[in-house]
């Protein structure tokens, strides 16, 4: 997981666009058969992404967030940009298509997630 501490606000007010686009703009999130998080201490968000297309991906908990697993402190909000799938909750499934959202509350220890077309 990518780590990203925030600058102060001496620091922002002086930061170029190079900079900027270093510190704030999230890239290479999109990668086949992987999960991808960066963690921004800017109001303490992880952003993810996760491409199961061949296999189902699970979301775990990586060292740096100092938890058993990756819910057990945090909600989660899931938006499908992809195609069709299913993300598995404790043992329950939900069918997400395009542009459907699933939350999932503090709490929930299995989490994985399941293309229904590894094309698509």
């Amino acid at each position: 997981m990518e780590m990203r501490h925030a600058a102060d606000n001496i620091r922002f007010k002086r930061m170029d666009s190079t900079e900027l686009r270093e510190n704030f703009l999230v890239e290479g999130l999109f990668e086949q058969g992987k999960v991808v998080m960066m963690y921004s201490f800017v109001d303490r968000v992880t952003v993810g992404s996760a491409v199961p297309a061949k296999r189902p991906l699970k979301l775990e908990a990586g060292a740096e967030m100092a938890c058993d697993y990756f819910a057990e402190r945090r909600e989660v909000g899931i938006i499908n940009i992809g195609g069709a799938g299913t993300i598995t909750v404790d043992g329950t499934e939900y069918a997400l298509d395009k542009k459907d959202s699933l939350y999932i509350g503090k709490g929930s220890k299995d989490i994985s997630f399941a293309s229904n077309n590894a094309k698509n």
